[in-house]
């Protein structure tokens, strides 16, 4: 069971001005990125120097930082995420945020002793994807954000991870992790940073046009003490591409929420308006429930966001971070001792165990009126200016001593100088280095091919192929075989019937798991698990702690060729790449469908058609309403078969969408080589041939 900790403010900071807005309005906690491996590559980030410097004004203040490393990484990179583990170790920081096993892998090795959390980019979704995470070396999971408040309640009650969730802030309509959208409509990944957003354009369907994927900003405000007896210990605050006003004023309001366990008053939600929303309103996401109907914003541009907040407001603003006086203080316990003849000594101590001293100058025989014990209270209680506030000052104090005040006033400053370098001082975690030495494993020649359908049409047609993926829910409508492999949806949910059939059906050929804690699960109990796009892996060492566990695992569609060979020869387990249809771009809770229908016909797929022309077609599961969104051109690559041989990939997946019986037959024996290829008129080659 997760264990109960005091509620934590976590905030974001994209630059140092709005760290300062962070801390000083009130976040027990920021997270930051540097600038090589930031999902936010596109704010301003911290250099290392920054960093260290941020460490040092957070812990003088009592506030922990968290250094986002959160994109995938690849072999190349992996040297790279071994210095900055090193760095973050020497810099202070309180832990990491990490997407990539492989890169936390390294970090953990390179450094145990920094706490390592696990980015909502892993998409953790279910107990199994919490606890494979924490048995891995996560402390701490950010969960994904489209868990209702009785699914995160279930979690806690069987987890000993730390589960930190947003409460405010951007919404992105797929599964964070799951997106591919940005990355295969411009080039521009997501996962590694440099999300273009096309979910917040407007797309077209039946002579309709809307913004038919742009969320509203989510705000769980007036559900923080849900959220808490739910097991959240960490209130995660989006926006480190926003400004230092908007980190301000949102850090503020939700302080004042924590702090009176009272949801946020007219005022408040006032303010957050008018900082910064998209559209005419917040939205509580899925919090209450999956469907929610107040998720979307069809009929509001993206670029309709307040932010006319008054100009006097915004000066308010800048004055809790700009003009140097610390809102955010330390209670201090002080002791000031003036004796006859020795110098004038004082102490102030922390609740945390620091005690810094500092000594004047000899007190002098008062010629009028002496210092009292309470006059040298009531002087060394003056600590404005510093980040400290006296919670206790005692004295001692012969009588018939005077000190000029300029001495007194120079000792107090020494000393909270002094307590200041003891609470921000930077004691350098140990470091070791990392074996980067793998083995290679000689793999067989003659690829698989492996035909991914939708309806029992292309079932029917698919027989050449060497292995035939049926999706759950067409399993028990056609006649499955020894060929069969079980493809499960690519969200499940904590006791989703999904995986209780799956555990069922066993499948001759393997069953695909979409995440990295179903993996475990299905292999725990004795079932050939093939870990499918959802797991995300990037690298040689991803690959290696997979081919642990999997049976196969399905490479990035984001790798090239190349890459996929590199990998393929370290990791024990068999490869599998997409070599032929329309990725899946996008995984959706919200049902997409109804919004562009009007009502739920998740049966029936649906086609959105951007500002190009290009069509991406919808899929919904009638069952979980989860709903599947597919690139508008098909990957091809059946002109260069030596090429994808080469790649020491063991499975070619081609995956049928929309083709016909006849069409899914042909492509098959394209990719068996039993016919020319034929180049379709509209297809992208993806990343397979070397396309970033």
């Amino acid at each position: 069971m997760s264990i109960c900790q005091p509620a934590e403010l976590l905030s974001p900071a994209g630059r140092p001005d709005a760290l300062r807005a962070a801390v000083q309005n009130g976040a027990d906690a920021v997270y930051i990125g540097e600038k090589s491996f930031s999902a936010r590559k596109n704010a301003v980030n911290f250099t290392w120097d920054e960093i260290r410097s941020a460490a040092v004004y957070c812990h003088v203040r009592g506030v922990k930082l968290h250094l986002a490393l959160n994109t995938l990484v690849s072999d190349a990179e992996l040297h790279n995420i071994e210095k900055s583990a090193i760095c973050a170790a020497e810099s202070g920081v309180d832990a990491v945020i990490v997407q990539d096993i492989g890169a936390a892998e390294v970090i953990h090795a390179v450094c145990p002793e920094l706490p390592i959390h696990a980015s909502t980019q892993l998409t953790a979704y279910s107990e199994a994807d919490v606890n494979y995470l924490y048995s891995r070396g996560f402390s701490r999971v950010v969960l994904s954000r489209e868990l209702s408040c009785d699914e995160i309640a279930e979690i806690s009650k069987n987890t000993d991870a730390e589960l930190e969730a947003f409460v405010h802030g951007a919404l992105c309509i797929c599964f964070s992790g799951r997106c591919l959208m940005s990355s295969f409509i411009g080039g521009r990944s997501g996962n590694r940073g440099m999300c273009a957003q096309p979910c917040r354009r407007k797309y077209s369907c039946g002579g309709k046009s809307a913004f038919y994927l742009s969320p509203r900003d989510l705000c769980l405000a007036g559900r923080l003490e849900d959220m808490r007896n739910a097991g959240i210990t960490s209130f995660k605050i989006e926006g480190r591409m926003k400004s230092p006003e908007y980190v301000a004023a949102v850090t503020s309001v939700y302080r004042r929420c924590i702090d009176s366990g009272m949801p946020p008053s007219q005022e408040d939600e006032k303010l957050l308006k008018e900082i910064f929303v998209r559209g005419d309103g917040f939205t509580e996401g899925y919090f209450s429930g999956f469907n929610t109907p107040d998720i979307m914003n069809y009929d509001i541009s993206n670029d309709n966001i307040t932010g006319s907040v008054d100009s006097g407001l915004i000066k308010q603003l800048r004055r809790t971070f700009i003009d140097g006086e610390d809102n955010k203080k330390i209670p201090v316990h002080g002791h000031i001792i003036l004796k006859k003849g020795e110098k004038a000594a004082f102490t102030l101590s922390d609740n945390d165990g620091n005690t810094a001293a500092a000594s004047g100058a000899i007190p002098e025989a008062a010629v009028n009126k002496p210092l009292s014990e309470a006059d040298l209270k009531s002087r060394m209680a003056k600590l404005g200016g510093t980040p400290f506030y006296p919670e206790n000052i005692s004295a001692e104090a012969d009588g018939g001593l005077v000190l000029p005040a300029a001495e007194l006033n120079a000792l107090r400053r020494e000393c909270c100088d002094n307590l200041a370098r003891l609470r921000g001082r930077i004691i350098p975690r140990k470091t070791f280095p990392f074996d980067f030495s793998y083995n290679n494993y000689a793999k067989r020649r003659r690829q698989k091919i492996c035909a991914q359908v939708t309806t029992a049409e292309q079932f029917a047609a698919a027989s050449g192929a060497d292995i035939i993926i049926v999706p759950l829910a067409l399993w028990e409508k056609v006649s499955h075989n020894e060929k069969c492999a079980l493809l499960l949806p690519p969200v499940i949910q904590n006791s989703a019937a999904a995986l209780e059939k799956a555990l069922e059906i066993n499948a001759p050929c393997g069953t695909y798991a979409p995440s990295l804690g179903t993996v475990k699960l299905l292999s725990g109990h004795g079932i050939d698990a093939i870990g499918d796009f959802g797991l995300n892996i990037y690298n040689s060492l991803s690959a290696r702690i997979c081919g642990n566990i999997c049976k196969r695992i399905t490479m990035s569609p984001e790798l090239s060729l190349s890459e996929i060979e590199e990998i393929s020869a370290h990791t024990p387990a068999e490869t599998e790449l997409l070599a032929y249809g329309s990725q899946c771009v996008m995984v959706s809770r919200a049902c997409l469908i109804r919004g562009i229908r009007g009502k739920c016909g998740c049966a029936k797929p649906a086609v959105l058609k951007d500002r190009t022309g290009a069509e991406f077609t919808v899929f919904g599961d009638p069952e979980t309403h989860l709903n599947t969104v597919f690139n508008s051109r098909p990957t091809f690559a059946a002109d260069k078969l030596a090429q994808l041989r080469k790649s020491g990939a063991a499975a070619l997946r081609l995956c049928f969408t929309t083709e016909s019986g006849a069409r899914t037959k042909e492509i098959i024996a394209m990719y068996k080589g039993n016919i020319p290829p034929v180049k379709p008129k509209s297809f992208t080659r993806g990343y397979l041939l070397g396309g970033k």
